[in-house]
């Protein structure tokens, strides 16, 4: 991974202010990608864009390929086809992901009817050709069949006429988040995106390769994903992701990973893995189980597998979240490739972990907190009056000396040793915990909803931003 001293921003697509209730690829997004440059920061993570399904959560989707149409900007779409748009525009706090989906997909099907295949088209059919058939099949099937799980289909016809829509859809999104990535590029911004480790069970890929997971006979897990319990849960974390066949994986070179991985490439400049030990070694619970407090770990395919894809992907550059009480096989599965682990700034404001801090490798990525964390306004003002002073004293002390603990922190994570230094645009804002994007453990509102409303000033969150990649040394030439 680049030596660059970086500074970045942790910022949804949803998250901007968008004009049909959720933030996309439109005017909003440029908007902001253009002021991010302005502050030298040249980072920009996001979170997965994928079709996102139960909960509403990135994290679970139908497929690791494929776009979710919610994204696409209606009205840059309808300007491309020259098709009118009176939409009254749709602003607020919180994203209704069914109210969006409803406004969106009633435009693009009217879109499908005007639209003339031409040489893009073609060539997005041609670099997509590895899933896109898979997907279009499998979401065409689950809305036939009333967005039903795969395992309860009944209706398993569907016509060419549907395919055609989804492989539509696909195509515009590519065309405009390639768009905004090239937008973005050409400002000196490079993009990290974001895969889960796990793939969701109603997904395509786990549809159609149903040999590379451990599955029973009637398509259900045989066993699923998740944490054994720890100081933070009583109960473990039961994600109820199904377990990849490992061994059946390696027998054709894990190619569903490369393809995926090779796929994302495409879409991002860098891709961060979530819970990266799981290559080394992962829990698995009972399909059936309730908790995940009974389970067993199990050997990850390790070197075996990174291996492979450094062998069939040229260029691949990895961040892996590698958090937590892990045993040093992780770590050194890590350094054996010189991959970028993370740290999270929050869990590490202790007197003597500030001392570590000033220790840490130039090869990881810090941040304030992630999409998982309470911001760090919120954060602060659940600590007792006592902890807060002590806080406030030792990074001051360092020569961190603004007037809110949020801005203190921020201002010492981008002062660290580590390469790479992000923080979410709550953390830039000194948003409270009304603006938190999730909370591990629970499920559906208000989680994945917050969003900037219309004509969020964020004059003083960039020029703070400005102030400590200049003052850091964090400037890119």
């Amino acid at each position: 991974m680049t030596q660059t001293r970086r500074a970045g921003v942790l910022m949804p697509v949803s998250s901007f202010e968008g004009t049909l209730g959720i933030g996309d690829f439109g005017s909003s997004a440029y908007t902001w990608i253009q002021n991010l440059a302005k502050t030298n920061a040249t980072i920009w993570q996001i979170l997965p864009l994928n079709p996102v399904g139960y909960g509403n959560s990135p994290y679970q989707t139908y497929s690791s390929f494929a776009g979710d149409e919610i994204y696409i900007s209606i009205e840059k779409l309808y300007a491309t086809l020259q098709l009118e748009f009176d939409q009254e525009p749709v602003f607020g706090k919180r994203v209704n992901f069914g109210a969006v989906r409803t406004l969106k997909t009633a435009y693009l099907r009217n879109a499908f009817q005007h639209f003339k295949k031409d040489a893009s088209y073609d060539a997005f059919l041609e670099v997509a050709v590895t899933w896109l058939d898979e997907y279009v099949t499998f979401i065409a099937l689950k809305k036939l069949n009333d967005n039903a799980s795969w395992t309860e289909w009944k209706v398993m016809k569907v016509s060419e006429s549907e395919l055609e829509y989804e492989r539509f859809v696909q195509y515009v999104f590519y065309m405009q988040w390639m768009d905004l990535k090239k937008y973005a590029n050409d400002l000196g911004i490079r993009v990290v995106g974001d895969i889960p480790i796990y793939l969701g069970h109603d997904s395509a890929e786990v549809y159609h390769h149903r040999d590379q997971f451990l599955l029973n006979r009637d398509g259900t897990p045989a066993w699923v994903a998740g944490v054994p319990p720890d100081y933070f849960s009583t109960e473990g974390q039961l994600w109820g992701n199904p377990i990849y066949d490992w061994k059946a994986m390696a027998h054709n070179d894990y190619a569903l990973w490369a393809d995926r991985l090779r796929w994302n490439q495409e879409m991002f400049d860098v891709i961060r893995i979530d819970h990266f030990r799981a290559f080394d070694t992962y829990w698995i619970i009972p399909g059936e189980s309730e908790t995940a407090r009974i389970g067993e770990w199990k050997i990850g395919p390790r070197n075996h597998f990174f291996d492979a894809m450094y062998r069939q992907i040229e260029n691949l550059e990895l961040v892996v979240e590698d958090l937590g009480d892990l045993r040093p096989e992780v770590l050194e599965l890590r350094d054996d490739y010189d991959l970028m682990g993370m740290k999270i700034i929050q869990f590490n404001l202790n007197p003597h972990e500030l001392e570590a801090n000033a220790l840490v490798d130039s090869n990881i990525l810090v941040y304030t907190g992630t999409h998982d964390n309470q911001t760090m306004a919120g954060w602060t003002d659940e600590l007792t009056i006592k902890k807060y002073k002590e806080i406030t004293k030792n990074l001051k002390d360092l020569g961190h000396d603004y007037p809110s603990l949020w801005q203190q922190v921020a201002s010492y994570t981008l002062s660290l040793n580590a390469n790479w230094a992000i923080l979410p645009i709550q953390d830039l804002m000194g948003l409270d915990n009304e603006a938190r994007i999730n909370e591990p453990g629970t499920i559906g509102s208000p989680n994945w909803e917050w969003k900037l409303d219309l004509n969020t000033d964020l004059t003083d969150a960039f020029q703070f931003l400005a102030t400590l990649v200049t003052a850091f040394d964090r400037v890119v030439d």
